[in-house]
């Protein structure tokens, strides 16, 4: 899941669902778009428009491994108006972005973030630390061997009274070769879940965390994807293992080792779980106009460091991955206001939700809706280079590709909750603009 961040310059755009990022990319696509974005990601170079079936997948992906559960359901009472006919209109210069001012505030308890190795070839512990108090897992894992394996997370009390760790929000994904499914489908379990679960562990002894983990068989090739939010009253260590699909989990920790990071070095602890931007003033849409707010670009977002504790050596979050963002923009002023989420780095495939303040009810949103995945385009170097962004302004460009989160009254006061998902690109620009300026916006590629 390791991300090489692109500038902003590389926005692409198609008005259906949510973001993009740039890095070796995991799939998602059949394997001949797969391999050409792969192998262009690997050498830093750019998915262009001339590769026809990059190009077909990008725009016409059909709900085809979306998970049929799941789609956008915010009640019609929150829209009031119909959604913006985005109709492709001539345009004589990029739609122009000014960066909304906004305060940052880490908080919540302890994350754990289980990536390297990513491409795991032998059993053992992938990462492993122990958490007292509020916590989250996230685990990203591909088993890169020709056997059958199983990836668990298993706890350990190392107290001396019996631990209780309620969990409250989970999500484990299916395991598959398609590793958007694999990250978007995980995120929308995570946003949707609601969950009181206790598991007891006694002092001095072990257990799995889910029982869903030793039923799940990962295939040679499959990506599997786990996210849980947990409290425990007691220090529990919490160790992700990957081992043979005979045995039993807690058995073959007693004897496993911990494998060496690869070459990304993605795992570690991070204190402060969650992340909330605010913005500063608020934003009254006739007269601001169209704003942004950047997202896990590590310069306007700073990544998180931490601490790998296997080793002791210094981390970063190369992305951001397991924070959960809420994001608040107080509106005013009359008029409808449309939210749109940008890609800035290539192909994106994820889920956010939204939750209005005054009734405090939370919906999930799939990004994109109706298709698996989008970003994959990009902008000319003509017009890149006419129009560049800066650290205060952005563009959508003509060709850009975006996301639509809803158009929603100025009076609503809505909170936006986003997370990097795992196999996706960053980073990403939330988008707050007039909704009758988001008319003649592209939403799929034009011939020029």
């Amino acid at each position: 899941m390791y991300r090489k961040i692109l500038p902003a310059v590389m926005a692409a755009v198609m008005l259906a669902g949510v973001s993009m990022a740039e890095a070796r990319q995991h799939g998602g696509m059949e394997n001949n778009a797969e391999s050409v974005s792969a192998v262009a990601a690997e050498k830093g170079t750019r998915v262009t428009r001339g590769e026809d079936r990059v190009m077909e997948l990008a725009v016409n992906m059909n709900v085809d491994g979306l998970h049929p559960k799941y789609s956008n359901r915010v009640p019609e009472s929150w829209h009031p108006m119909e959604e913006v006919d985005w109709q492709v209109k001539p345009q004589d210069s990029p739609q122009l972005l000014k960066r909304w001012p906004v305060t940052v505030e880490d908080g919540g308890g302890t994350l754990l973030f289980s990536d390297s190795p990513e491409y795991v070839e032998q059993d053992g512990i992938l990462y492993s630390d122990v958490v007292t108090g509020a916590g989250r897992i996230f685990y990203y894992h591909l088993n890169n061997t020709r056997q059958n394996k199983k990836i668990a997370v298993v706890l350990e009390n190392e107290g001396k009274y019996t631990a209780i760790l309620n969990v409250s929000r989970e999500a484990l994904s299916a395991p598959s070769d398609n590793y958007l499914w694999v990250g978007k489908t995980t995120q929308q379990e995570y946003m949707e879940s609601r969950v009181n679960r206790n598991v007891f562990v006694f002092p001095g002894r072990k257990k799995i965390l889910s029982n869903k983990m030793a039923e799940t068989i990962v295939r040679p090739g499959q990506l599997v994807n786990g996210i849980y939010d947990f409290t425990t009253d007691g220090p529990v260590r919490l160790s992700v293992i990957m081992y043979p699909a005979g045995e039993n989990p807690v058995d073959f920790i007693k004897k496993a080792k911990v494998l060496p990071k690869d070459e990304h070095r993605l795992r570690g602890t991070y204190k402060g779980m969650n992340r909330i931007i605010r913005a500063e003033k608020v934003y009254n849409p006739q007269m601001d106009g169209a704003v942004f707010i950047p997202l896990a670009d590590n310069d306007r977002d700073a990544y998180r460091y931490g601490i790998d504790a296997t080793d002791g050596s210094e981390t970063q979050n190369y992305g951001n991955y397991g924070i959960m963002y809420e994001l608040q923009v107080p509106v005013k002023g009359t008029g409808d206001v449309q939210y749109i989420l940008q890609p800035l780095g290539g192909v994106y495939a994820g889920a956010m939700s939204v939750q209005d303040m005054a009734d405090k009810q939370k919906f999930m949103l799939s990004v994109p809706q109706n298709q698996l995945y989008f970003g994959n385009v990009r902008i000319d170097d003509f017009t890149s280079s006419r129009f560049p962004s800066t650290a205060d302004t952005d563009y959508i460009y003509f060709s850009s590709e975006l996301a639509s989160l809803g158009t929603y009254g100025a009076g609503q006061q809505l909170s936006f909750e986003f997370s990097p998902p795992g196999a996706s690109n960053l980073p990403v620009n939330f988008i707050l603009m007039p909704a009758t300026q988001a008319q003649g916006l592209a939403y799929k590629w034009q011939t020029r």
